[in-house]
């Protein structure tokens, strides 16, 4: 049961970057979370940081010009009623070829709120790979203060 889950929150995450969906995107994860990468962990607290790391992602996903997303859970185990701990691969591709070789994430999920959702994930990619720019964006951008832009 506990595989079944967690594929089903795989599975809903990448069909809501591809279609542009935060509102599925937000419902399978949860704020705060924790975000962790080969040297750096964030922490996302607020969903206007969510937000903004979504669309961070959706942008290099597009710029890549990713036309496929694949997570797919290589474990899962329950913890207790209300928390799960899970593994899945993920993998990028362009037209059927691989953008990069697929890696590691390990998560944990939690009942919150009569729905699962994921509260933190270890990535196993370096914190300078593009998804790790992407989400660290996001969990930055929102609580750095923006210059006001001026016309030239």
């Amino acid at each position: 049961m506990a595989v079944e889950i967690y594929q089903h929150l795989l599975d809903k995450i990448c069909a809501a970057y591809f279609e542009n969906d935060f509102d599925a995107f937000q419902n399978a994860l949860h704020v705060p979370h924790r975000y962790s990468t080969k040297g750096n962990e964030q922490l996302i607290t607020t969903c206007a940081q969510m937000k903004e790391a979504f669309d961070a992602f959706r942008g290099y996903l597009k710029g890549l010009g990713v036309t496929d997303f694949i997570r797919i859970c290589t474990g899962a185990a329950v913890l207790t009623p209300t928390k799960i701990i899970a593994s899945h691969t993920t993998e990028f591709l362009r037209n059927g070829n691989r953008l990069r070789d697929p890696y590691e994430v390990w998560a944990t999920l939690e009942f919150i709120e009569g729905t699962w959702r994921v509260t933190s994930s270890e990535n196993a990619i370096n914190d300078t790979s593009w998804q790790a720019m992407a989400f660290r964006q996001g969990a930055t951008l929102k609580d750095t203060p923006r210059p006001a832009r001026t016309e030239q």
